[in-house]
């Protein structure tokens, strides 16, 4: 009798392991990998909301900001389309007055997921950031955002590594 228990039971151990390595390859089998390709976004100027962020010391000569002071830079993006396609959440450090220059991270709040990125900030009228990662649709985003300033719009053209 006591054979018998040990043979079922270790028949059904093995049916529980081999389901559990079924259903792990399965799933990993299916599982989308990081992002490729392109995607471009624009943010209207009358859609940004900027917030200059002053700690002490208070202003320099001139009124001038100081290194370590900041800004935040929030709102809605748009596709192509001119739809809706998320949010922008952006915080810079200015690190050289003289230069204009920050360091910066941002989050897109995207439908189907966020995109982070990181950089500098040197008041180009064209900049690249690093594409730092991603949740959702953008799971495992790398690769670079590259910042164009006009008229009227910012564009985001994100160009995905896989």
């Amino acid at each position: 009798m006591g054979i018998t228990r040990l043979r079922v039971a270790a028949v059904t151990c093995g049916l529980v392991a081999s389901a559990g390595l079924v259903t792990v390859v399965s799933s990993q089998a299916q599982a989308p990998g990081p992002p490729t390709g392109t995607l471009q976004l624009m943010q209207r100027e009358r859609d940004a909301r900027f917030r200059f962020l002053d700690v002490p010391p208070r202003r320099g000569e001139r009124g001038r900001p100081n290194a370590g002071d900041g800004f935040i830079i929030t709102g809605p993006v748009r596709d192509q389309a001119g739809q809706r396609a998320g949010r922008l959440q952006a915080v810079f450090v200015i690190t050289n007055v003289r230069r204009e220059q920050a360091e910066g991270t941002a989050t897109f709040l995207l439908t189907g997921g966020r995109i982070t990125l990181s950089g500098a900030e040197t008041r180009a009228d064209v900049e690249d950031f690093a594409i730092t990662g991603g949740t959702g649709r953008y799971a495992g985003a790398r690769g670079t955002m590259r910042l164009t300033e006009g008229r009227n719009t910012t564009g985001f053209l994100f160009t995905f590594m896989g």
